[in-house]
């Protein structure tokens, strides 16, 4: 099974060095690769770090300091992981929020001789917004502390009430060094005052929900016709795509029966949840539907209410911009703004209502011209969307309700 992990928090506590520990430490990275990046180290004069494993671009060497959503495959001793490193920059929030939205699991760094910080706070509501509810706590640097117990436990203390303020309870909290590889995969020797689990061991005991229990969803990217076949290429958003079931496409209306499974090269009888395939029904499907069973079919939605972070600029009632949800996008206006949030607090903030400035959270109801999505409580891999102006991504969040009526 694979998980996608997002790694957060402020800059300069870690995050890009717990990444590279974790692709060190689970053997993910060649010889010929690390021998590559040692070269390259030497050539910029700097000591060996495991951060390095992730700067693929010389602006970064020199800059020191991520600039980019960075993504790695690794192998814990359970599950494969898709981990997101996102940058702890206030200006790099859009990264932050593109590269958390498909995420399963957040760790939240923080430093043990820093604490809790201003984007601390900050990602850790934009993770509670996202609706990422398995959230662990590195404690990082125990190093830069002497491996202090009091001083592990003042920021467990400072970030239990951060979290709690936004809903989340019994978070685990690992005292960690990235950089010396404690509690990491392996326990550490320097804290023998600790007794709970390493933080691969935390990653492999998350237990995803039962998938099946939902009804399919197979978000389309693409047709291509090879050898007369037209193959529908997409993803398995939700429960299992069978061979020889019907399904329909939404908002299209395209019906068919599953003919062939294909994972490239060779053909399955059955596709999973997270799997990328093709598909042939015998008919093409245009990129942004959504398949479905006949029993619990998709259904165009026309309008929803949503929480969402506005990136950029300044969002009115009335304004019409661009919504992308799974591979689906559709133009959308803001119907109603019911709420104002501030992203650094989570707390509602008084005043007009009739607008949200950037960095804002806000609770708002959209029309959209139809297109399918999902409350993010029932699948939340069709419930996160994104809102874009010109081609930008100016906000990000997570659909609550689906509308019935729309102005559009």
């Amino acid at each position: 099974m694979n998980v996608n992990v997002v790694i957060v928090g402020h800059i300069d506590h870690g995050k890009s060095t717990l990444i590279g520990r974790l692709l060190y430490d689970s053997g993910t990275l060649s010889n010929e690769k690390l021998a590559e990046i040692q070269k390259l180290l030497e050539e910029y004069k700097r000591r060996f770090e495991f951060a390095a494993f992730l700067d693929s671009f010389e602006e970064e060497l020199r800059e020191e300091r991520t600039i980019d959503t960075t993504r790695v495959l690794f192998k814990g001793r359970e599950h494969y992981y898709t981990i997101v490193d996102v940058p702890g920059h206030k200006e790099f929030i859009k990264n932050m929020l593109t590269g958390a939205c498909h995420a399963q699991t957040a760790v939240l760094v923080v430093s043990a001789s820093d604490g809790v910080q201003e984007q601390t706070g900050r990602h850790a509501f934009l993770v509670h917004m996202l609706g990422i509810k398995n959230l662990l706590v590195a404690v990082n640097k125990m190093d830069l502390v002497d491996y202090n117990e009091s001083s592990f436990k003042e920021i467990k203390n400072e970030t239990n009430r951060l979290l709690s303020s936004l809903g989340y309870s019994e978070v685990k909290f690992i005292p960690i060094s990235a950089m010396q590889g404690d509690n990491v995969y392996s326990p550490s020797e320097m804290m023998t005052w600790y007794s709970g689990t390493t933080l691969i061991q935390a990653l492999d005991a998350t237990k995803p929900e039962q998938e099946n229990q939902r009804p399919l969803r197979f978000a389309v990217q693409d047709t291509y016709t090879i050898d007369s076949d037209n193959i529908i290429v997409g993803r398995v958003e939700s429960s299992t795509l069978i061979q020889h079931k019907e399904i329909i496409f939404q908002p299209s209306g395209v019906k068919g029966k599953v003919e062939k499974i294909k994972v490239f090269p060779s053909e399955v009888h059955e596709a999973k949840v997270g799997d990328s395939i093709g598909l042939v029904i015998g008919n093409k499907v245009e990129r942004g539907n959504v398949g479905g069973y006949l029993d619990f079919p998709p259904v165009p939605a026309v309008g929803f209410l949503g929480e969402f972070v506005l990136l950029n600029g300044v969002l009115r009632e009335g304004d019409e911009l661009w919504l992308k949800c799974g591979t689906g996008k559709t133009r959308c206006r803001v119907k109603e703004i019911k709420e104002r949030i501030s992203s650094d607090t989570g707390k509602a903030i008084e005043g007009n209502m009739m607008e949200i400035r950037e960095n804002e959270a806000a609770v708002a109801s959209f029309d959209i011209e139809p297109l399918v999505v999902e409350k993010f409580s029932d699948i939340p891999e069709m419930g996160r969307f994104i809102l874009t102006k010109e081609e930008e991504n100016v906000g990000a969040g997570v659909i609550l309700q689906i509308e019935k009526s729309s102005s559009f």
